[in-house]
């Protein structure tokens, strides 16, 4: 069983086709955003090293149930969960 992507829990714009996956990444924006604080300079344009420090954001490190996982199997994760709750299922495996 799938979720639609346009129908979110808390996006709600009808322009928007994936109000969904926007609801589910949005708890790691903040991750996001500090990475960009921390490796973005004053410069217009990022640098090579800055682009690569943004493009592997994804592969940072983050505790999900006292585990140590990357973000993007952090959101798989979350994604897998939010599924279970749907359908009613137990966390437990």
């Amino acid at each position: 069983m799938g979720c639609h992507p346009a129908f979110g829990v808390h996006h709600n714009n009808h322009l928007n086709a994936f109000n969904l996956a926007d609801d589910l990444i949005e708890p790691f924006r903040a991750i996001v955003d500090l990475v960009a604080h921390d490796n973005i300079g004053p410069n217009e344009k990022l640098s090579k090293t800055e682009r690569h420090n943004l493009a592997h954001v994804l592969h940072n490190a983050c505790m999900i149930d006292e585990s140590k996982v990357n973000i993007l199997s952090a959101i798989e994760l979350m994604s897998e969960s939010y599924k279970r709750i749907l359908m009613h299922e137990s966390d437990e495996q």
